[in-house]
């Protein structure tokens, strides 16, 4: 891991596969904004756009020291942010204007939302017909739940897995939001699969997806195999998740094959070993707090000590994907409501005494 004293800089040049790419990320919340941070780490420039003020309402969620929540700090890092009111006619404007150059927008409102704004595809890709246009929406555009607000627990409640994780009849909540970030993951590689068919000659295209398109998906392969077929003869099956639990050592716990037998009368280590030298998978049940010193993760360096501007010293993962030998580190932390307004507007060609008048009027932050 980086030592925390050494990695302060949010000026460094942008590094990575997806270099000289500009994305607008319009999002806010987990879906949207977790996609554009992968693409951040990748090397595009990415340009948050906020509400001035306020921005997006993730910055007060969960763990934060001196105002700065842990998750913003992940999923907003390399970003620069401007401060745009989108309901000003001035501030939907300046983002028409950014999105003449720009090669992706995301956004996650709601449907029908950004086209009332004149900030929809069908706009944008007048200006720009080059232009990848991502929409990630709940449950989709259509469809008696469309124009209802949605969040990861919706989700887990429409697609099967909160009674997957039934115990005893009684179904149960995933402990994460799992689909925020799947979609994220998705909406991802949607992305770049589009900037890929955009090199080859294709222009651009419109992005669709929506949280419960990628959950039905992710679960279907073998949490719905009973569902797969219709008709008769069906060799049903138990679930894949029967046949692998948690074990209790007399020091802890472990995952495994289901074993069928007592296992409390070894320690962790003693039944890792010799688990581990008969070819069976398992490994310790970590803690949290565990994780954070895993051999493993420590051999693979996975975690990134740096000193956040406001947050202090903190930990987050690197980015999952090495591309050939380069080593990544963090390069801009996450960013302040607005802090690269006049930056990117200056990079528009505006004046000072322009964005000091836009400012006047509440259009940008």
């Amino acid at each position: 891991m980086q030592d925390s004293e050494t990695d302060t800089s949010d000026e460094s040049p942008s590094l990575g596969p997806l270099a000289g790419l500009r994305i607008l990320d319009l999002c806010s919340v987990v879906s949207g904004p977790m996609a554009a941070v992968m693409l951040a780490d990748q090397g595009a420039d990415v340009i948050k756009i906020e509400p001035p003020g306020w921005g997006d309402g993730i910055r007060n969620l969960g763990a934060s020291r001196n105002g700065q929540s842990a998750i913003f700090a992940l999923i907003n890092r390399n970003k620069r942010s401007i401060g745009i009111n989108l309901k000003h006619p001035a501030g939907a404007d300046i983002v028409r204007r950014l999105a003449e150059s720009a090669d992706v927008v995301m956004q996650n409102y709601r449907p029908g939302r950004m086209g009332r704004l004149d900030l929809g595809y069908e706009a944008l890709r007048k200006l720009n017909p080059e232009l990848i246009y991502t929409s990630i929406s709940g449950v989709g555009e259509v469809g008696p739940y469309s124009e209802q607000r949605v969040f990861d627990y919706v989700i887990q409640g429409l697609s099967g897995v909160v009674d997957a994780q039934s115990t005893d009849g009684e179904p149960k909540m995933v402990r994460t939001i799992l689909y925020d970030k799947l979609t994220a993951l998705t909406a991802a590689q949607g992305i770049t699969a589009a900037l890929l068919a955009r090199e080859r000659g294709q222009g651009g295209t419109h992005v669709k997806l929506s949280m419960l398109d990628a959950g039905i998906y992710f679960n279907w392969p073998e949490l719905m195999w009973n569902c797969s077929f219709e008709g008769e003869g069906v060799d049903y099956s138990g679930e894949l998740a029967d046949m692998y639990n948690v074990s209790k050592t007399n020091d802890g716990y472990i995952v495994s094959h289901h074993l069928g037998a007592d296992t409390t009368g070894y320690s962790t280590d003693e039944l890792v070993e010799l688990l581990t030298a008969n070819e069976v998978a398992v490994a310790r049940v970590n803690s949290r707090e565990d994780v954070l010193t895993d051999p493993q993760v420590e051999a693979m360096k996975l975690l990134h000590r740096f000193n956040h501007p406001r947050g202090g010293n903190m930990v987050l993962p690197r980015s999952p994907v090495r591309f050939g030998e380069d080593e990544w580190s963090q390069q801009r932390p996450s960013p302040e409501v607005g802090q690269h307004t006049v930056e990117v507007l200056s990079e528009l060609g505006m004046t000072m005494p322009e964005m000091q008048a836009l400012a006047r009027e509440q259009a940008i932050g």
